[in-house]
C-alpha cells in the first residue's frame, strides 16, 4: 500500500449532495395554507406519485400497474436542463457534461430497465404472502438515490453545459455552455460535429454564456441566446451566422418557437418531396415564430421567414418581472373540438397561446398579436424557474371515484427556488374566466431548476440545484385487449402452481410469515468475526472511509485487541495506518480515537526508529503535526483567559457603576 491512497478525495473531503440537503423552503407553511382540489389531488397521486408518500401509498395500494419513481444523482453541478427527446430518452445538462439516459437501446437501457420493473412501484407495496414486505408507514426516506449510470455522455470541452436540446429525430443534440460556445453533437458517437461561437470576434473575447438553445422545426437550424442579449440563428450546414436578433437589453434566459400553419401557404408536390426535409412532419404551410424571454422584464417574438427584411421583432410584451421561463400552449385538436358542444368551445381553442413566467407570476400571451390574456399571481414564495404542460385526453377513469373526472386534463406544471410543485389548470376556458386554478402541489427540500414532460405525457422529470434528477413515470391502465388474454392457468403448469402466491391477505386472522434476508457483511466485519484483528484494520483502510476505520478501531479498542491489530507490522503495513493517523488526528470527531493509536504505535515502534527512512519521515510529519495542534490549542487556551478576564472586568465595572 502506498501514501498515494491517502491523497485528498471528493469522497473524503466534499460528500455527493442529496435530496436531504440542509436548505430548506422558506415556503412550507404556505404549501400548507392552500388546499388542493381534492379530485385532482388523487388523480395526480395516484397516477403520477406526486405528492406526500403516505397518502400515495394509501391510494395505490393494490393496485397493478402502478406508478413508478425513479431518482438518481446526475453530477456535483445544479442541473440546467432536462429534456424528453424519441423514445422517451432524457437528456440532462449537469455540470461541464451532457449524460444521455435511454434512447434507441429500448430495454437494454438500465433507465428503461428500472422504470419499466425497478423499485419504486407505489402500487405494488404492501404486505404480501410468500416474500412481499409492505414498506413502513410515514415519509419516505428521500435519501435513497437510485444507481443509475447515462447511456452516453457528452463533453462540453470543460465548460458548464447550461443548455441542451435534442432534434426531433433525436440524432444530434444542440449543447449550449458557459464558454459561449454552441455545439452540435452526434448521439451515438458522442462527436462534436459543429461549434457556434457567441463571444464578439472584434474587442477581445467577450465570452458570454448560453443560456438556452432551440431547434427550428425544419431540423436544419438552431437558435441560441446567452447573456449577451442576442439571438443568433445557425444552419448546422455553415460555419457563419445566419441572423443575428438584436434587441434585448439584457441576458436572454429563455428560447422557443411557436409554429403554426398558415393559411396563405400551399403545399406544393416540390415542397412535400424536398429531400432536405429533415422533420417529416414540417411542411412549406408551417410557419414559425422564434420567441425569447430576457432579464430585461420583455417578450419579443421574432419573425425570420424573410431574411432580407431590416425589422425582424413582430411584437414586444413586457412581462414585468426578469422572464425566467417560456412554454408554448398549443391549440386543442378538432378532434377533440369535434366531441364538444358548441356552447363549451372556448374563445382560444384554435390559437396557439404563449406562456411566461417571471418572478412569482404567470402571463398568458396571444404571440401573434402581442396582447395580454391574462396575469395569474401562482403563490410561490420564491421565483419560477421552469415551466411544462400537461396535455392529456384522458379516457379511463377511476372506478373508485364517484364522479367524473373532466375529459381533457390542460395544465401548467411549474417548479420554484421554494422547492414547490404547483399544477394549475389552464383551460381555454380557465384564460376566458381570468384566473388559473390551484389543483395540486408538493413541497421538495431542494429548489427546483428544471421541469420537462414526454411528449405522451407518461414521464415527468425534475432537476434540482442538488445535482438530483427525479423522474415520475405515470401509471400504466390496463387495456381491453389485455383483460381477454388474461385467462386462468391450466391445470399442471408452473402458472396453477404459483397461483395466489403474490395476492394480498384480506383477513385480518392470517399469519403472514416473512422470510428474513440474510445481512450482507462487509470483508472487514467478517474478518473481525474471525478474530483477525490485523488484516481487518489493513482491509478498513484500504476503503478510505474515515469514519468506517474509526469504527473498526473503536471496536479493536472495545476488544482489547488494538495492540494486537498495530504489532508485527512491517514497512508498507505500517505507513497505511501511520498516513491516516496523520492525515485525521486533528479532527475532533476523531482525535479521542488516534491518540490512542498514536501511543501505541509509539510504544511498540519507538525502538526502531531509524532503520527505515520512510516510517522516520512519517513520524516525523505526525511529530510536526501534533506540535502545531498543541501550540494552536495553547494559543486558544490563552485566547479565552483574555477573553473571560475582559468579560469579569467589563461585569465588575458594571456593577460598580450600578451602585
Amino acid at each position: 500500500m502506498t501514501t498515494a491512497a491517502y491523497k485528498s478525495t471528493t469522497h473524503l473531503s466534499n460528500p455527493a449532495p442529496t435530496l436531504a440537503s440542509t436548505i430548506r423552503s422558506t415556503a412550507s407553511h404556505l404549501s400548507a395554507s392552500l388546499d388542493s382540489h381534492p379530485q385532482h389531488s388523487k388523480w395526480w397521486m395516484r397516477n403520477y406519485g406526486i405528492g406526500q408518500r403516505k397518502l400515495v401509498r394509501r391510494l395505490t395500494r393494490g393496485r397493478r400497474g402502478g406508478h413508478r419513481r425513479l431518482g438518481f444523482a446526475a453530477g456535483n453541478f445544479p442541473v440546467e436542463n432536462v429534456r424528453f427527446g424519441e423514445g422517451l430518452s432524457l437528456t440532462v445538462a449537469c455540470g461541464p457534461r451532457v449524460s444521455l439516459y435511454g434512447g434507441r437501446g429500448g430495454m437494454t437501457s438500465e433507465f428503461h430497465r428500472r422504470l419499466a420493473g425497478g423499485r419504486g412501484t407505489e402500487g405494488e407495496e404492501g404486505t404480501l404472502l410468500f416474500g412481499r414486505k409492505e414498506e413502513e408507514e410515514g415519509e419516505e426516506d428521500e435519501t435513497k438515490l437510485d444507481k443509475i449510470n447515462p447511456d452516453r455522455q457528452i463533453s462540453t470541452g470543460g465548460h458548464l453545459a447550461t443548455a441542451a436540446c435534442g432534434r426531433s429525430d433525436h440524432r444530434l443534440v444542440a449543447v449550449g455552455t458557459e464558454g459561449g460556445m454552441v455545439r452540435i453533437c452526434d448521439v451515438n458517437s458522442r462527436a462534436t460535429l459543429r461549434s457556434f461561437s457567441c463571444s464578439k470576434e472584434e474587442g477581445g473575447g467577450d465570452r458570454k454564456s448560453v443560456r438556452d438553445v432551440c431547434w427550428l422545426r425544419d431540423g436544419k437550424r438552431v437558435v441560441a441566446g446567452g447573456d449577451d442579449g442576442v439571438l443568433r440563428v445557425w444552419n448546422v450546414r455553415m460555419d457563419d451566422v445566419e441572423v443575428e436578433l438584436v434587441g434585448h437589453g439584457d441576458s436572454v434566459r429563455c428560447v422557443t418557437v411557436v409554429s403554426y400553419k398558415d393559411a396563405t401557404k400551399k403545399v406544393t408536390q416540390k415542397d412535400q418531396a424536398a429531400p432536405e426535409v429533415i422533420d417529416d412532419s414540417f411542411q412549406s404551410e408551417w410557419s414559425q415564430l422564434i420567441v425569447s424571454g430576457s432579464y430585461d422584464h420583455t417578450i419579443r417574438v421574432w419573425d425570420i421567414t424573410d431574411m432580407a427584411e431590416a425589422e425582424k421583432c413582430t411584437s414586444i410584451m413586457n412581462h414585468g418581472d426578469p422572464v425566467q421561463a417560456l412554454l408554448v400552449l398549443p391549440p386543442i385538436n378538432n378532434a377533440y373540438s369535434a366531441l364538444q358542444n358548441k356552447k363549451s368551445k372556448a374563445k382560444y381553442d384554435n390559437i396557439t397561446l404563449l406562456a411566461s413566467a417571471g418572478g412569482t407570476t404567470i402571463k398568458i400571451w396571444n404571440p401573434f398579436t402581442g396582447a395580454c390574456l391574462g396575469t395569474y399571481p401562482t403563490k410561490h414564495a420564491k421565483t419560477i424557474t421552469c415551466m411544462c404542460l400537461l396535455d392529456l385526453l384522458e379516457e379511463d377513469e377511476d372506478e373508485d371515484d364517484a364522479t367524473t373526472l373532466p375529459q381533457r386534463k390542460r395544465q401548467i406544471i411549474t417548479g420554484g427556488l421554494d422547492g414547490l410543485l404547483r399544477i394549475h389548470s389552464a383551460t381555454p376556458q380557465d384564460i376566458l374566466s381570468g384566473s388559473l386554478p390551484f389543483l395540486h402541489g408538493m413541497q421538495f427540500s431542494d429548489p427546483i431548476s428544471a421541469l420537462d414532460i414526454s411528449h405522451d405525457m407518461a414521464r415527468l422529470a425534475i432537476g434540482f440545484t442538488t445535482g438530483i434528477v427525479m423522474v415520475h413515470q405515470r401509471r400504466q391502465m390496463p387495456s381491453q385487449e389485455a383483460a381477454k388474454k388474461r385467462r386462468d392457468p391450466k391445470p399442471g403448469t408452473y402458472s396453477f402452481f404459483m397461483r395466489g402466491a403474490h395476492e394480498k391477505s384480506h383477513d385480518p386472522d392470517d399469519y403472514l410469515l416473512m422470510p428474513q434476508k440474510k445481512q450482507k457483511l462487509a470483508e472487514y466485519d467478517v474478518l473481525l468475526r474471525k478474530f483477525r484483528y490485523g488484516d481487518a484494520l489493513d482491509k478498513v483502510l484500504e476503503t478510505r472511509q474515515p469514519q468506517n476505520v474509526i469504527a473498526v478501531i473503536e471496536e479493536l479498542g472495545k476488544r482489547r485487541g488494538l495492540s494486537l491489530a498495530l504489532s508485527n507490522r512491517d514497512e508498507e503495513s505500517l505507513e497505511s495506518i501511520l498516513s491516516f493517523t496523520t492525515r485525521f488526528i486533528d479532527n475532533p470527531q476523531y482525535t479521542p480515537y488516534l491518540i490512542g493509536v498514536v501511543q501505541i504505535l509509539c510504544d511498540i515502534y519507538g525502538s526502531v526508529l531509524g532503520q527505515s527512512a520512510m516510517v522516520d519521515e512519517l513520524f516525523a510529519k505526525l511529530k510536526a503535526k501534533v506540535t502545531g495542534e498543541c501550540a494552536v490549542q495553547k494559543m486558544l487556551s490563552r485566547l479565552l483567559g483574555q477573553i473571560d478576564f475582559v468579560m469579569a472586568s467589563a461585569e465588575m465595572q458594571s456593577f460598580e457603576n450600578g451602585r
